[in-house]
């Protein structure tokens, strides 16, 4: 069996962060991601435990800068991302589960350093009218190629997100526990290190028992930006106005339509053509 990793670094237990201004900052950055590398490979002993042959692990970190390799659990390897597109794709789409660890709640949530995508830029997304950030995109982004989404991990709002978008199936391991969006109460790393062995072995186990959710037919990808100046841009990217500060982006395939609001030029055709290709080749 090969797995898919989602990483981010809001989410592991540990991690210090404040505004600066609008959005977020980590301050112990170093702390940071030695805590998240430490949750992704107690993940993975798990998950080599319940019979994974390989991990892929993605740095899905804004940079893709967050693990170093040498500190990775050897089962692993490592999937960095540069230029325009954002990493958590998967590679080659022949995997069987995907798992997020360290991820954080959407905006609006009240979770810790919870945002969708620019902690700066974005004060909400709708997919059908329905609020969704990084955990549901990333959920369905997979789910595009077939692959179910087993476990996440990040604080209490995050899990909360996951299970209600996802629904009872997923495993989750909570990290810590919001008191604002700046504020946190952190777990035991011990106790959360064995959590991600014992769930992610659990999840990995019942794997013939999940299914893989539904890719909506008809799409509506609603941004609302926090200033005019970025709906700007996204309208230039092809996004429809509706408002001074909301643009809306609409298709019949997820995947095309999800692409469609990163990048509007030639490549992103040549990119989705890709992804077809991958999927057409399970």
């Amino acid at each position: 069996m090969r797995v898919f990793m989602i990483t981010d670094l809001e989410g592991p237990c540990g991690v210090n962060g404040r505004s600066d201004g609008i959005g977020n900052k980590i301050l112990n950055e170093e702390t940071a991601k030695q805590a998240l590398v430490n949750e992704v490979n107690a993940c993975i002993e798990g998950l080599v435990q319940a019979g994974a042959e390989s991990v892929t692990v993605v740095d899905a970190h804004g940079g893709s800068n967050s693990i170093d390799i040498f500190k990775l659990h050897p089962a692993a390897e490592l999937l960095q991302y540069g230029g325009v597109f954002h990493g958590a794709f998967p590679d080659d789409g022949n995997y069987d589960a995907a798992v997020q660890i360290g991820v954080h709640a959407m905006q609006n949530s009240g979770g810790y350093l919870c945002h969708s995508y620019s902690s700066h830029g974005i004060s909400e997304m709708r997919l059908n009218g329905e609020p969704i950030g990084e955990i549901g995109i990333c959920t369905l982004v997979c789910a595009w190629f077939g692959i179910p989404t087993i476990l996440v991990s990040g604080d209490e709002a995050a899990c909360a997100e996951a299970q209600n978008f996802i629904g009872p199936m997923v495993e989750t391991v909570p990290t810590k526990i919001a008191h604002s969006r700046y504020s946190v109460r952190n777990y035991s790393p011990t106790k959360v290190y064995a959590a991600l062995r014992e769930n992610s072995k659990r999840a990995l186990e019942k794997l013939p028992r999940f299914t893989v959710p539904p890719i909506p037919k008809d799409v509506e990808l609603v941004y609302e930006l926090m200033c005019p100046n970025l709906a700007d841009g996204m309208e230039n990217l092809g996004g429809e106005r509706q408002d001074f500060r909301t643009v809306r982006y609409k298709g019949d395939d997820f995947m095309r339509v999800w692409l469609d609001t990163q990048h509007s030029d030639s490549s992103v055709t040549a990119h989705y053509a890709h992804l077809l290709s991958m999927r057409k080749r399970q």
